[in-house]
């Protein structure tokens, strides 16, 4: 067994023990504060402040002492300066007052912004200060106009749009070489002068084409809108690309000039391309609880026969205007197509389309057992402007109550559809406007009637973030030519359901006949309006208010008669476009209409 331990030794452990504790730190304390905002109106200021400055975005770290909270107060007041600046206040004072006796401690940050600066002279030249002939100084395209506040965003934004605008003249290598910026305190003033290095006039040389596997490099090609030679314009570049991936088969393409001038100024371009899998499954589906369940898949190819032909394979299947006691699946609505595209055909960017369909259409005011060929052409004449014009051959046989009519109608269809939308499923700016004009002529007894249908919608980004959409749609259409009797029912126009007046059944607004079900109309009108406001990145809300009616008269009374609904729909976005869930109230509903209906589908409404 051990021994007592020696006094001596007893002394040194307890000297080691106090040494240690000696050297170990003591834990660090913290100063926690609360920082305000005084004496900036400007919310856009305010936010870059608050974000730039540590006191506010550091605010949940607060230091370990007193003096950590004054140093990191001293070291904003150079970030508020610049932030205050940036903005046009050149003569701003800043006043930090920090309460350290309070807790937390409060910090004090008032600003005195001073006067606002403005723009005043703006100058662009060369080197040597020689003249740029070929730049004409917009000054409300550049963001600088005389008298607007001096904010340094839009002085540095400013280079690009010059440079931009050279570009669009054949200088392709043009830059801003000297940016020079005179505060003038007398007269609170920005004066400004650019100086511009032009570099040689460039021309279109060479085109390399890479990362093709199947597609025809000849397809790729006849999309470039330029020929060898001409004055290089970055307009015909960004169309090219549009162009060539409007064609379908490819994911990705990249058009680049080469990194320096060519001789002479004949420059090579390079265009990347990544081709996606030629073959494509897709499927669909929408619900409504008055209208019923519907579903489609589809088989696709992409690149046919190497030329970028496209063959579409879709089968439909729906339950949509059944009566909900019909569990019958002959009584449901089929349609098998097959569709055709052929890019390029006898003339660039215009398309070669064929398709044939074989359908049975059981709806509310009619049945309908039909097959359907079309041929004809798709011309697109700008990037945003199509025509469409063909040919289309319609065998059928309708039943609407005890009327039974049958018989081919060769229909000669004439459209053109305009779209200035950023996005196909879910667009947030811009506008879409179809018109379709078609005159059809029964080869049996019957009338010869035209149809013509045009809808418009357009799209308001309110906040320019995404987060807050004002959308509306129009729709109106007419039918000339004959009366009611004389136009096959499926021929005729209705209105209601999840496309068009949510909150009523599928094609029951409108008239009625003796039965009490759906006739139809010559003549249309539908209208809606929602706003699309986002909650967070993926989950969104839409308030909406739609309206219309069908008429008998050849044209639509508009504002007569209307049927409203109201409603409120939850929006899901994903990668390939928002899932849709929307619950609509018939706001003056008949006898017979349901008290409210609820929708899900893929993408918006319009």
């Amino acid at each position: 067994m051990a021994g007592p331990l020696h006094p001596m030794r007893l002394a040194a452990v307890f000297a080691v023990l106090a040494l240690c504790f000696a050297g170990a730190p003591a834990r660090a304390q913290q100063t926690p504060y609360e920082p305000t905002l005084t004496g900036v109106d400007d919310g856009e200021l305010a936010d870059l402040i608050r974000s730039t400055a540590s006191l506010f975005r550091l605010r949940d770290e607060p230091p370990p002492s007193p003096v950590g909270l004054q140093r990191r107060a001293d070291s904003d007041r150079d970030s508020m300066v610049a932030a205050l600046r940036s903005f046009g206040y050149y003569e701003s004072a800043i006043d930090i007052r920090i309460d350290t006796a309070a807790s937390p401690a409060k910090v004090e940050v008032a600003i005195e912004p001073g006067p606002l600066y403005r723009y005043d002279d703006l100058a662009v030249t060369g080197p040597e200060d020689e003249a740029v002939p070929e730049l004409e100084i917009d000054r409300r395209a550049l963001g600088l106009e005389e008298g607007e506040p001096a904010r340094a965003r839009n002085v540095v934004d400013a280079e690009g749009r010059l440079t931009g605008q050279l570009a669009g003249k054949g200088f392709a290598f043009a830059k801003v070489a000297d940016r020079r910026v005179v505060i003038d305190r007398s007269d609170k003033t920005m004066d400004i002068t650019y100086v511009v290095e032009r570099g040689p006039l460039v021309r279109f040389g060479p085109a390399t084409i890479t990362g093709l596997e199947q597609v025809e490099e000849r397809i790729v090609r006849n999309r470039l809108p330029w020929t060898e030679g001409q004055v290089y314009d970055a307009a015909l570049v960004e169309e090219a690309r549009q162009s060539i991936a409007a064609l379908g088969p490819f994911g990705a393409v990249r058009v680049a000039l080469a990194e320096e001038p060519g001789p002479e100024g004949v420059t090579p371009l390079s265009i990347t391309i990544d081709e996606r899998p030629p073959r494509v499954i897709g499927f669909g589906f929408e619900y409504s609880s008055i209208d019923g369940f519907g579903a489609n898949a589809r088989w696709g190819h992409r690149n046919l026969f190497g030329g970028s032909e496209s063959l579409d394979a879709n089968i439909r299947w729906s339950r949509i205007g059944l009566d909900a006691s019909t569990d019958s699946v002959e009584d449901s609505n089929f349609s098998a197509e097959v569709a055709f595209r052929k890019p390029d055909y006898l003339l660039r960017n215009q398309t070669l389309l064929l398709g044939i369909q074989v359908l049975r259409e059981n709806a509310e005011a009619y049945i309908r057992d039909a097959v359907v060929l079309n041929a004809g052409f798709e011309y697109r004449l700008t990037p945003d402007l199509s025509v469409r014009y063909g040919i289309q051959g319609d065998k059928y046989r309708d039943r609407a109550n005890e009327f039974r009519t049958s018989g081919t109608l060769v229909g000669l269809p004439l459209g053109i559809a305009w779209d200035k939308s950023d996005d196909l499923l879910n667009p947030t700016r811009g506008f879409r406007t179809d018109l379709e004009v078609t005159p059809l002529k029964q080869l049996a007894e019957g009338s010869d009637f035209v149809v013509g249908r045009w809808t418009t919608s357009g799209y308001h980004d309110i906040a320019a973030d995404g987060n807050y959409v004002l959308a509306g749609r129009v729709s109106l259409g007419s039918i000339v030519g004959s009366s009611l009797s004389g136009i096959p029912p499926h021929r005729r126009f209705f209105s209601g359901g999840g496309g068009s007046i949510r909150g009523y059944g599928y094609q029951e607004v409108g008239p009625r006949d003796s039965f009490g079900d759906p006739r139809g109309g010559l003549s249309l009108f539908e209208s809606s309006i929602e706003l699309r406001y986002k909650l967070t990145e993926s989950i969104g809300v839409v308030p909406f208010v739609d309206a219309g009616n069908v008429y008998d008269t050849n044209f639509p009374k508009i504002g007569s008669d209307l049927k409203y609904a109201a409603g409120l729909g939850a929006r899901y976005y994903t990668g390939f476009g928002p899932l849709r869930a929307d619950v609509a109230v018939p706001l003056n509903k008949e006898p017979g209409d349901a008290s409210w209906a609820f929708y899900i589908s893929i993408g918006q409404a319009f």
